[in-house]
C-alpha cells in the first residue's frame, strides 16, 4: 500500500475549537431533530439550543489557558479576549432564545430558528478568534447570512420580509466594500495576517500610502456597517421594528459585540502604524453616530425603533474607546459592551411580554399607566431606560464613564465633552418612556405573559445593572484581565 503525504501536518492545538465544533454539530442536529418530532415537541429543540449554548461556554473556559493559544495553522487564536467576548455572546444568544420561547411557539418551523441563532453565534464566534482577514470574513458572513434570514422569518409579516431585503441588499454591499478594502491592504503588504499586515505597514513607509489608506477606509466602512455606525447606520431601524423582537434583541449584542472585538484585533494587530488616521475617521463617525442616534430617536413613536436608534448613539459611545487607542479605551470597551448586554436584554423581554392579542406592545403608548397595574414590570423598565441614559448610580452610568474617561485622557477633550453633550440630549427619550410610564393614564390592558423564564430575566437583569452601578469594580476587572490576550 502507498505512503500518503499530505501537504500540510494535522493542526495542534485543535481542542481549541471544541466550543465552535459542538456548536455547529449541535445546529445541525436540532436541524435534523425538527423534521422528525410533531409540533407539540418542537420546542425542545429550544432548550436543545440553551443546552448547547451553556456547554459550549463551559468548554471555552475549560480549554483557556494563560497563555495564547492557536490552532489551523495560526488562522483561530484562542485568549482571554476571544475567550469573555465569546462568554457575551453565547450570554446573549440564550437570552435571545428565552425570549423566543412564547414568542415563536406559534410559528411552524422552530427547529430552524434556533438553528439559525446557532449558526449566527458560530459565525461571531469564528470572528473574535480569527487572527488573519479570510477567517474574519467567513465568520461575517455565516453570521451576516444567518440573521439576515431571522429578520425575515415571519414571511407572513410585509415588514418582516420587507427590513430582511433592505437588510440584505445594503449587507451585500458592505460586504462587497469589506472585501474591496481586504484586497488593497493585500496588495500593498502581500498578506491576510493582521500581524504580518502590521509589521509590513510598519515598515513600509511613505510607499503605496494611498492604496493602503483606500483599504483601510473600505474596511473600516464595511465592518462599520456591520455594527451600525453612522452614516452606514440606514438598515437598522426598519430591520429592529421588522424583526421578530427576540431576533432584535438578540441581533442589538451579538453582532455588536463580535464586530467590536474583531475591530479591535485588527486597529491593535493590522492597523498600529495607521493610528492617526483610523482615528480621524473614527471620530468623524463616532460624533454623526451620537447626533444622528440621539436626536432621531426622539421622533420614534415604535419603541422598537426608537431602540435602533439608541442603539446607534451606544456604538458612537462605544467608538470613543477605538479612538481613545490605549489599553483603557479598550477595557471601557468591553465594559460597555458587558453592561449593555443585560440592559437591552431587560429591555426587550419587558416589551416581548407585553404581546398580547391585537398588541405588540411596541407603542410608546402601549406603557402608559403601566406602574398603576404591573408596579414591578414599571420599576424593571424605569431602571433599564434610566440605565441606558446613564444616570447615575445603575450600570449604564459607569459604561459611558469608562469611555468618556478614556478618550478624555487620550487627549479628546472636546470629543468627551461633546459625547456628555449628547447623552443628556439621548435621556430625553428614555425618561419620556418613565414618563409615560408613571404619569400618564392607562389606555390598554396589561395582560402580561405568565413565563417563569422570562419574569426571571426581567429580574436578573434589574438586578445586575443596579448591583454594577453600585459595585462597578469587579465588572471592571474582569474586563481589564480580558486584555490579556489583545494587548
Amino acid at each position: 500500500m502507498a505512503n500518503v503525504t499530505f501537504p500540510f501536518p494535522f493542526p495542534a492545538n485543535m481542542e481549541i475549537l471544541l466550543p465552535e465544533i459542538i456548536i455547529a454539530v449541535m445546529a445541525m442536529v436540532i436541524l435534523l431533530f425538527d423534521l422528525f418530532v410533531s409540533k407539540e415537541k418542537k420546542q425542545i429543540s429550544a432548550w436543545l439550543a440553551i443546552a448547547t449554548c451553556i456547554a459550549a461556554a463551559i468548554t471555552t473556559v475549560n480549554v483557556t489557558g494563560s497563555e495564547s493559544m492557536m490552532t489551523f495553522y495560526g488562522f483561530f487564536v484562542q485568549d482571554y479576549f476571544a475567550a469573555f467576548t465569546k462568554l457575551l455572546m453565547l450570554a446573549a444568544t440564550v437570552f435571545g432564545i428565552i425570549l423566543s420561547l412564547d414568542y415563536m411557539k406559534e410559528e411552524t418551523n422552530i427547529g430552524e430558528y434556533y438553528a439559525l441563532m446557532l449558526f449566527a453565534l458560530l459565525g461571531m464566534m469564528l470572528m473574535v478568534s480569527a487572527t488573519n482577514f479570510i477567517t474574519m470574513y467567513l465568520g461575517v458572513e455565516l453570521m451576516a447570512l444567518s440573521v439576515y434570514v431571522l429578520v425575515g422569518y415571519q414571511r407572513d409579516v410585509l415588514r418582516s420580509s420587507e427590513a430582511a431585503l433592505k437588510y440584505f441588499i445594503l449587507g451585500s454591499l458592505s460586504s462587497g466594500m469589506l472585501l474591496y478594502g481586504i484586497s488593497f491592504l493585500y496588495g500593498t503588504t502581500g498578506n491576510f495576517d493582521f500581524n504580518l499586515i502590521g509589521e509590513a505597514l510598519a515598515n513600509s513607509g511613505d510607499s503605496a500610502r494611498t492604496a493602503t489608506l483606500v483599504g483601510m477606509l473600505f474596511v473600516l466602512a464595511g465592518m462599520a456597517f456591520k455594527v451600525s455606525v453612522a452614516p452606514f447606520h440606514m438598515w437598522t431601524p426598519d430591520a429592529y421594528e421588522g424583526a421578530p423582537t427576540p431576533v432584535t434583541a438578540f441581533m442589538s449584542v451579538g453582532p455588536k459585540v463580535a464586530g467590536f472585538a474583531i475591530l479591535m484585533r485588527i486597529l491593535v494587530d493590522a492597523m498600529p502604524a495607521l493610528e492617526h488616521d483610523y482615528v480621524t475617521v473614527l471620530l468623524w463617525m463616532a460624533v454623526l453616530s451620537l447626533a444622528v442616534g440621539n436626536i432621531a430617536a426622539i421622533a420614534q413613536r415604535n419603541i422598537k425603533r426608537m431602540m435602533a436608534y439608541s442603539t446607534i448613539g451606544h456604538v458612537g459611545f462605544v467608538l470613543l474607546g477605538l479612538i481613545a487607542a490605549s489599553p483603557e479605551g479598550y477595557a471601557a470597551i468591553l465594559i460597555y459592551m458587558t453592561i449593555y448586554l443585560f440592559m437591552t436584554m431587560g429591555t426587550f423581554a419587558i416589551i416581548i411580554l407585553m404581546r398580547r392579542d391585537g398588541i405588540q406592545g411596541e407603542l410608546l403608548d402601549d406603557f402608559a399607566g403601566m406602574s398603576k397595574v404591573r408596579p414591578g414590570y414599571a420599576l424593571a423598565m424605569g431602571l433599564m431606560m434610566f440605565s441606558l441614559a446613564g444616570i447615575p448610580f445603575l450600570g449604564g452610568f459607569w459604561a459611558k464613564f469608562a469611555v468618556i474617561a478614556a478618550v478624555i485622557d487620550a487627549g479628546h477633550l472636546y470629543l468627551g465633552l461633546a459625547a456628555i453633550m449628547f447623552s443628556a440630549i439621548g435621556a430625553f427619550y428614555y425618561i419620556r418612556v418613565v414618563k409615560y410610564i408613571y404619569f400618564d393614564e392607562e389606555r390598554v390592558a396589561f395582560n402580561f405573559s405568565d413565563n417563569v423564564l422570562m419574569k426571571a430575566t426581567v429580574a436578573l437583569t434589574s438586578i445586575i445593572i443596579v448591583v454594577i452601578g453600585v459595585y462597578p469594580d469587579p465588572v471592571m476587572d474582569v474586563c481589564r484581565m480580558a486584555l490579556a490576550g489583545l494587548v
